[in-house]
């Protein structure tokens, strides 16, 4: 499977292929002296109490090692059921499906209008808000968890990037929907694997029962506890990153409700070797279904200008196939 980030030989280069805040906690070190390696950790019941607190979240919290494991939990108690999604989307979840040998159902449609799903009874739909790569958020989230409940599919909503966007809909998490949450995304940690669930109590005690051992390990345990203890960073970071998104999207046209623009460029994968060559990394969608487009995050300023200004030799768009 094909992921955004640099890989190893690749670490030079400017990463606009790894879509997340650019910006590094001020915890990080604080948080690893006071990570206990020497013992298992035993902390995700205290700290699910303490995410519900802190986020005022009414339904069961289960911690895990991230949305990945999320999915494949998801994927491994559903599997008899038929799993459906985009095909311009995060592609683990019907690579783990796959894996899985369940029946899937590919909606095409980059950009699907509400009644494209054409969802049945015990559907299981994993739905990214924004969507990864378009960087999209769809209002219509709540009439989508409605439809969960009133026609009995489960709704897995992906909100990996949500801390990113500005005005959201408010839901009910009803006992159909599972809702997927990162910290890495919003505070730079993807080398950690830290993420929760907020899901009905039906179900947490199955997620409970699937997740890994110790999975977050001890040093997830310590960055959670410094998270929920952080009250200015990521306030912070996010306004630099918005000022930033604005100003991109005022230079190029491109529109975007996350941390990360779509932009039409004829040929990914030719313009993202262009790029590579001026030491810029950036991710070509080919494996999203979009070979004529290229994925790039929302860096800080001096990197964004030099994105933009090797952004002025190439024809830049906004996809044809995306409204906001």
């Amino acid at each position: 499977m094909e992921h955004g980030g640099a890989r190893e030989g690749e670490e030079d280069l400017i990463d606009f292929s790894y879509s997340a805040n650019p910006y590094r906690p001020p915890f990080l070190s604080r948080a690893l002296k006071r990570a206990r390696i020497d013992r298992y950790p035993y902390c995700e019941d205290r700290l699910e109490r303490e995410i519900k607190e802190k986020f005022g979240i009414e339904r069961e919290v289960v911690i895990t090692a991230g949305i990945t494991e999320q999915i494949s939990i998801v994927v491994n108690y559903f599997r008899k059921r038929r799993f459906v999604s985009l095909r311009s989307t995060y592609g683990e979840y019907l690579r783990t499906a796959r894996i899985q040998g369940s029946k899937m159902k590919i909606v095409n449609s980059p950009d699907p209008d509400l009644s494209a799903f054409m969802l049945e009874k015990d559907d299981v739909l994993f739905f990214a808000n924004p969507n990864n790569p378009t960087g999209k958020y769809y209002r219509y989230v709540k009439e989508l968890a409605e439809l969960s409940e009133d026609r009995g599919f489960i709704l897995a909503l992906d909100e990996a990037f949500i801390d990113f966007v500005d005005s959201r809909v408010r839901y009910e998490v009803n006992d159909n929907v599972i809702v997927m949450r990162s910290f890495s995304k919003a505070y730079n940690l993807s080398g950690v694997r830290i993420g929760y669930a907020i899901l009905p109590e039906r179900l947490a005690g199955k997620f409970r029962e699937r997740r890994l051992p110790w999975g977050i390990g001890s040093i997830g345990c310590s960055l959670i506890e410094e998270i929920l203890r952080d009250n200015k960073f990521l306030t912070t970071s996010l306004e630099k990153i918005r000022r930033e998104r604005k100003r991109i999207s005022a230079v190029t046209s491109l529109q975007t409700d996350a941390n990360y623009f779509l932009a039409a460029v004829g040929n990914g994968a030719y313009v993202k070797e262009k790029l590579r060559s001026k030491g810029i990394l950036v991710r070509d969608c080919a494996s999203f279904g979009l070979r004529d487009a290229i994925r790039f995050s929302v860096r800080k300023k001096r990197e964004n200008d030099t994105l933009l200004s090797a952004l002025d030799e190439i024809e830049v768009s906004p996809p044809d196939y995306v409204s906001f």
